[in-house]
């Protein structure tokens, strides 16, 4: 049985994972659907936002992969089990929003892979306000992540067109219509709700396979960390990047107040610059007295949605050190106790 396979990337806070629950929406009845999803950190948030569309429909698979090679290229081979075990008639794959889609696409390519795999469209999501069409070097600390994300995709999706300007939209346009081979289509549209019929256009081939080292390179590997009062912390760092994750024990935090989780989204970036450290996002599922939570912060732009969440609460953020200072990042290289004071500060009650 061969599975259709789809690639949707773009970077942080583009809104990935809420377009693959409008694709998994308009999964046809009688279809297995699995969708493989990466993220850099620890403990992983992205599963647990589509894990609703999975409970509710018995056709959809949602696999993480979390803590891995920022690429997620040397845990796809691992992962793609899933062909074996769910035998899905649609696979969906979501890189970590800092990952390289040329060294994926090589990976699928192989011919153990290849022949289980009919490889569609590659989608890039992408932020029109978030990413300066007109000088992406300039707008970002990982442009070269992002080039390769736009160079590599068939289908490119302007998500959030809604909230930028007729001007930025227009040099969206100009912009994608100067690539070449100009994409198999370019689509605007909001909160992620795109056609899944997409996902059967015929792929452009833009890409180019990575050279790819002959021995599996290690995996970061992740430390965990009791945390009084607030749980556990996992952290994991590959270079300049780090992230930090929190599973909250919910005897001593068995809720979040709203108005506390967005004091502490406003807070964190100016914490983290103290430091020298560039906050990239943050992604959070909590309860609430008034339910579930699906909090994000990515470009200065914050979203709370509800969430069904069945699980306990957990946060996730990921930071770019390489503006700190040598000294300030080696002294205290672990030290997370400035973010865990702000998340204690936004218990429900502590206000």
């Amino acid at each position: 049985m061969t599975a259709r396979c789809t690639l949707v990337t773009g970077f942080l806070g583009t809104g990935k994972t809420t377009l693959l629950r409008h694709l998994l929406a308009q999964r046809p009845a009688g279809e297995r659907w699995a969708v493989i999803v990466n993220d850099f950190g620890a403990i992983g948030l992205d599963g647990a936002a589509l894990a609703p569309a999975s409970r509710t429909a018995a056709g959809v698979s949602v696999r993480e992969v979390a803590g891995g090679c920022v690429c997620c290229a040397a845990t796809v081979p691992l992962r793609v089990g899933v062909l074996r075990q769910v035998r899905p008639d649609r696979l969906l794959i979501e890189p970590s929003g800092l990952g390289r889609p040329s060294a994926v696409l090589g990976i699928l390519r192989e011919p153990g892979l290849a022949r289980a795999l009919a490889i569609g469209p590659v989608l890039c999501v992408i932020d029109a306000r978030q990413l300066d069409p007109a000088d992406p070097a300039q707008s970002s600390v990982h442009a070269d992540t992002w080039r390769e994300q736009v160079e590599c995709a068939d289908v490119l999706v302007v998500n959030k067109s809604d909230l930028a300007d007729g001007a930025t939209n227009a040099r969206m346009d100009a912009w994608a219509a100067q690539r070449y081979p100009p994409p198999a289509a370019l689509v605007r549209v909001e909160q992620g709700r795109i056609d899944a019929a997409l996902l059967d256009l015929p792929p452009v081939a833009r890409w180019t396979p990575v050279l790819l080292p002959k021995a599996t390179p290690a995996r970061p590997t992740s430390r965990a960390v009791a945390v009084p009062g607030l749980g556990e912390r996992h952290s994991i760092a590959a270079g300049p990047l780090a992230s930090a994750g929190w599973l909250i024990d919910p005897a001593a935090v068995p809720a979040f107040d709203l108005h506390g989780l967005q004091t502490l989204l406003l807070r964190l970036p100016a914490t983290l610059a103290a430091r020298g450290w560039r906050l990239l996002r943050v992604k959070g599922a909590l309860r609430t007295p008034e339910g579930g939570r699906l909090v994000q912060w990515a470009g200065g732009r914050i979203t709370i949605e509800p969430l069904s969440l069945r699980a306990g609460s957990r946060i996730e953020l990921l930071v770019d050190r390489d503006g700190a200072s040598p000294d300030a990042a080696a002294a205290t290289p672990e030290d997370w106790s400035p973010v865990e004071a702000l998340l204690l500060a936004a218990r429900a009650g502590a206000q």
